[in-house]
């Protein structure tokens, strides 16, 4: 145990309030409860825990209307990586096809799962707003594309490419999966809270499944993510046998589930509800606002306004100011398109921990000519 306390005390922890990069948070006190009530379970062989699944059933459920689904199916993964590994999967025994296009701005989990499952990349551009290039998508998509995947809230600067136009290409014709690992728990409450939200979800009818993590602002324990899908025959075309289970067939691309998320995810969900996570959305959307202002008033420029709760300033080099926050730990990160200081507003993040930061970060940009 003081070995244990030793590695933990070396760990840097969101209670610091000084992780500005990650699109993780502290889980709510509640998931943390209900994730070791049900630390045992493992919906890898689901007939053993029959109330456990339950849970994830309701979790669907309530994620189907979240997302305007109708009958959606889906399960609980172990977040984004594993959803859009799975998502292609079924995309490829769909089609029998391997071509996939997804933008440059798309979460390394796609190169993951296109190399894993031995398909085509075609990278596709990005428009005037960082958005996947509508033209770029229609220029490179043909009967060989197993699969388009586009992103609702990009990693790097939380965007929502135009899914309601990649719908309306995609219907009938090819595979289109929604990764909305980060923006699945935001961009819902920011269309009740009054902001300009486009469609992303399973109203347009060409999306086939969607993505989103409860461990990012769902604020469940980590790791936690969700995978919907629109048809329950899609998941017959990876179903495999598994003669050791009492069903004695499997579906997941993983074989024993950390299923205490389960649980941990089903609380939170029951316990905030869509006015709680619309207050946890303001609140982070309160603080972007605040530091975007704050920034351009000591004459930064914004590499885009504000979409979700992701603030990246532009600079001329983002990586050697990166490295110098972290000296003084501040944990900021960077971005590729374009080049930027890119800071997330997780609830984690209070007003005055970023009433620090400001004058450290136009400190540290004076001093290495950036401002």
């Amino acid at each position: 145990m003081a070995h244990l306390k030793r590695a933990f005390s070396s760990d840097h922890h969101f209670r610091d309030g000084r992780i500005l990069s990650s699109m993780c948070t502290a889980p709510h006190e509640l998931a943390i409860k209900a994730h070791m009530m049900f630390i045992e379970a493992n919906l890898g062989n689901p007939d053993l825990y029959p109330g456990t699944k339950r849970l994830e059933g309701e979790i669907v459920r309530v994620l189907g209307e979240l997302f305007h689904g109708k009958n959606l199916n889906g399960y609980m993964t172990s977040g984004g990586t594993e959803a859009n590994i799975t998502a292609l999967w079924i995309a490829r025994k769909l089609s029998g096809k391997r071509r996939v296009l997804f933008p440059i701005s798309a979460h390394f989990s796609i190169t993951k799962a296109v190399n894993l499952l031995n398909m085509e990349p075609v990278e596709i551009e990005l428009d005037e707003s960082f958005r996947m290039s509508v033209d770029d998508v229609e220029d490179n998509i043909s009967d060989n594309s197993a699969a388009v995947i586009c992103m609702a809230g990009t990693t790097e600067l939380g965007v929502v490419d135009p899914i309601e136009q990649l719908s309306q290409i995609c219907h009938g014709n090819t595979f289109l999966h929604v990764d909305a690992a980060f923006g699945g728990f935001v961009l819902p409450f920011l269309k009740e809270l009054g902001y300009d939200v486009p469609k992303f979800d399973f109203q347009l009818s060409g999306v086939c499944s969607l993505n989103t993590d409860p461990h990012k602002m769902g604020l469940s324990t980590i790791p936690s993510g969700a995978l919907l899908y629109r048809d329950v025959r899609f998941l017959e075309h990876i179903t495999v046998d598994a003669p050791y289970l009492i069903s004695n067939k499997h579906s997941t691309l993983t074989g024993t589930k950390n299923s205490a998320a389960v649980a941990a995810t089903y609380a939170v969900l029951m316990h905030l509800g869509r006015e709680g996570f619309k207050k946890v959305v303001k609140q982070c959307m309160d603080n972007t606002n605040y530091l975007a202002s704050r920034v351009q008033e000591l004459g930064f420029e914004l590499a885009i306004k504000p979409v979700t709760n992701v603030v990246a300033i532009k600079l001329a080099n983002p990586e050697n100011v990166q490295k110098e926050l972290v000296k003084q730990n501040w944990f900021v990160s960077k971005g590729r398109f374009p080049k930027c200081l890119r800071i997330v507003l997780m609830p984690h993040v209070t007003r005055s921990a970023l009433e620090e930061f400001v004058p450290v970060l136009e400190s540290t940009c004076r001093s290495m000519g950036e401002l």
